[in-house]
C-alpha cells in the first residue's frame, strides 16, 4: 500500500492521543478542576482529530490503487498492519497517562494564573517548556494495575468498552476494504462508516460515559476515593486495547458485512 508508513504513524498518533488523554479526567479530579482539564482535553483530542482527518484521505487513495492493480490480499495485510498500529499507539498512550496526568494538572494551574491558552501554548513550545514538559515523564507503575484489578467493575462495562472500541477500530477501514470487494458499491460502501460509528457513539454515550462520569463526579464531591478514577480509567485502558485486538478478527467479516448491507441499499 502507497504511504503505508504515513498511514500506520497516523494511525498510532491518533489511539495514542485518544488513549492517553483519559488522564484529564484523573488530574481533573486532583486539582479540583474538571472542567479546565476537560477542555485541555478537547485541545489534545483536536490534534487527535486532525490526524485523523490527515489519514482518511490517504488511505482513501492508497486503496484506489491496490484496487486498481488487483493486490487485494495485500490490502487485506495492510489494513491487518493499520489495525496493529491502533494496538500499539494504545500501548503507548496508556504508557504515557502518568505523565499527561502531571502535565495535564500543571497545565490547568497555569492556564488559570496567566489566563490565556496562547500564553500558554508559547510557554510550552519554547525551550524551557519543553524541558519541564521532558522531566514530567513517567512509566506507570505495576501497583496501580494490581490495585485497579481489585476494583469491583461490573464486567459488562469492560465487555461494552472492548465492543464499542473495535467497531470504531474498523469503522472506516472495513468500509473501505468492503468497496474493494465491490466496487461497484464503494460510494455506497464508504458511506457506512458513519453507520458504524454512529453505532459505537451511541454506545458510548448512553452505557460507557455515564459511569466513568459517575464515578469521577462522586470522587470529586469527596463521597468516593480519587483512586477509584485511576482504577476505571485502568480498566478502560486495557478494554481499548482488547478491542484493538479484537478488531483483528471481526475486520474481514465487517466488510463482508458492509457488502451485503450496500447490497440491500442499492
Amino acid at each position: 500500500m502507497p504511504n503505508l508508513l504515513i498511514i500506520l504513524l497516523l494511525t498510532g498518533v491518533v489511539h495514542c492521543l485518544d488513549t492517553a488523554s483519559y488522564a484529564s479526567r484523573i488530574a481533573g479530579v486532583r486539582t479540583g478542576r474538571l472542567a479546565l482539564t476537560g477542555a485541555l482535553f478537547s485541545i489534545v483530542s483536536l490534534v487527535s482529530r486532525v490526524a485523523y482527518t490527515l489519514q482518511a484521505p490517504l488511505l482513501g487513495s492508497a486503496v484506489d490503487r491496490m484496487v486498481h492493480h488487483g493486490n487485494l490480499g495485500g490490502l487485506l495485510r495492510d489494513f491487518h498492519f493499520i489495525l496493529a498500529a491502533a494496538s500499539v499507539g494504545t500501548l503507548l498512550g496508556a504508557m504515557l497517562i502518568p505523565s499527561f496526568i502531571t502535565i495535564f494538572s500543571r497545565a490547568a494551574l497555569a492556564y488559570e494564573s496567566q489566563g490565556s491558552f496562547f500564553a500558554l501554548l508559547l510557554h510550552t513550545l519554547s525551550l524551557r517548556g519543553f524541558s519541564r514538559i521532558s522531566q514530567h515523564f513517567r512509566l506507570p507503575l505495576p501497583d496501580s494495575v494490581r490495585k485497579a484489578s481489585r476494583f469491583n467493575l461490573p464486567r459488562s462495562f469492560l465487555l461494552l468498552n472492548i465492543i464499542v472500541t473495535a467497531v470504531y477500530t474498523v469503522g472506516i477501514s472495513a468500509t473501505m476494504y468492503a468497496s474493494a470487494l465491490a466496487p461497484d458499491l464503494a460510494r455506497t460502501a464508504t458511506t457506512l462508516s458513519g453507520v458504524i460509528n454512529g453505532v459505537g457513539t451511541v454506545l458510548l454515550v448512553i452505557l460507557i460515559d455515564p459511569v466513568s462520569a459517575l464515578i469521577t463526579d462522586q470522587a470529586l464531591r469527596g463521597s468516593r476515593p480519587v483512586s477509584e478514577v485511576s482504577h476505571i480509567v485502568v480498566w478502560q485502558v486495557v478494554g481499548r486495547f482488547l478491542g484493538t485486538l479484537l478488531a483483528q478478527l471481526v475486520f474481514f467479516p465487517a466488510a463482508v458485512l458492509v457488502v451485503r448491507l450496500a447490497r440491500l441499499l442499492v
